[in-house]
């Protein structure tokens, strides 16, 4: 397998929290590759911001750069990586992702927060994670599972796997983006491949990856930035389902869990049933 992870530069302090954990995983076969900065892009697509193109180019050289003859792992520099991703990647599950056909294989994203997304993530950790109260630390897993993205990638592009057929896929499609503005960002174009049917992919579960903690606060995307609540809300829903430490994640949530965040009564009292009645589904499935 080979593998490279997308770097500005002037992000210093970024590469060496990388390399540093690179060294730690003993995955030494991953490069660093340059990353396009939007500072020296002189033209670009109205649709999304500089920060965005710069980043789909880099994507997009990082995957036309690499053999063609064997997998390629991508990670964005702020990617968190999970104890577990080294002896998954030796367990077989590369050939596994191939003999299905697959393109691409997502180490973590940011759902669609459907109840029956969310509750499959939770069947797989409860699953696939060691028993709470066993002393085993929680990336220790029993296997990994497979996740159709058609239905359940958002978007989200901070760690995956391209096959040997997904790097003789992509590159075309990529182009082909490009050469139409793009339209959309980078994460956001592979979901739309994902939903037409032109790119095969999975989610990995337990997620395998996440972005660090605050890593969207020093963004250089230049995107319009969300909300608070949502960045929050949203990076806390994705760490829930890594394969590594949740320190901190109450912290991060605890500001929004129980905030009033609609003065509509009815649209509370619907989010309240809402989650009632998943606890009472995950209860009951995990009770059979």
């Amino acid at each position: 397998m080979q593998g490279c992870y997308i770097n500005l530069e002037r992000s210093t302090d970024r590469r060496a929290a990388m390399d540093a954990q690179l060294h730690r995983l003993g995955l030494t076969g991953v490069r660093r590759q340059v990353a396009i900065d939007a500072q020296a892009l002189t033209t670009g697509s109205a649709s999304i911001t500089p920060g965005e193109h710069a980043c789909f180019l880099s994507h997009t050289e990082a995957i036309t750069r690499a053999s063609p003859g064997e997998a390629l792992l991508v990670l964005e520099d702020d990617a968190q990586l999970s104890e577990a991703l080294p002896a998954v990647l030796r367990s077989g599950v590369l050939a596994q992702l191939e003999a299905e056909g697959c393109d691409i294989a997502f180490l973590e994203c940011q759902p669609i927060t459907t109840t029956q997304n969310l509750l499959a993530l939770w069947h797989s950790l409860q699953r696939r994670l060691p028993p709470q109260g066993s002393g085993a630390p929680r990336h220790a897993l029993t296997g990994i599972d497979f996740i159709d993205a058609r239905t359940l990638y958002n978007w989200g592009a901070v760690a995956y796997l391209v096959t040997p057929k997904g790097l003789r896929v992509l590159p075309a499609l990529l182009q082909e983006a490009l050469a139409s503005g793009p339209a959309q960002p980078y994460d956001l174009t592979l979901g739309s491949f994902l939903r037409d049917g032109r790119l095969q992919g999975v989610v990995l579960s337990p997620f395998l990856a996440t972005p660090a903690s605050g890593s969207h606060a020093d963004s250089t995307l230049g995107s319009p930035s969300e909300s608070a609540a949502h960045d929050a809300l949203g990076g806390a829903l994705r760490r829930l389902f890594f394969a590594g430490p949740l320190e901190g994640l109450d912290a991060q949530a605890a500001a929004w869990r129980h905030a009033p965040l609609t003065d509509d009564p009815q649209l509370r009292l619907l989010a309240d049933l809402m989650a009632q009645l998943f606890v009472l589904t995950a209860r009951d499935h995990a009770a059979r």
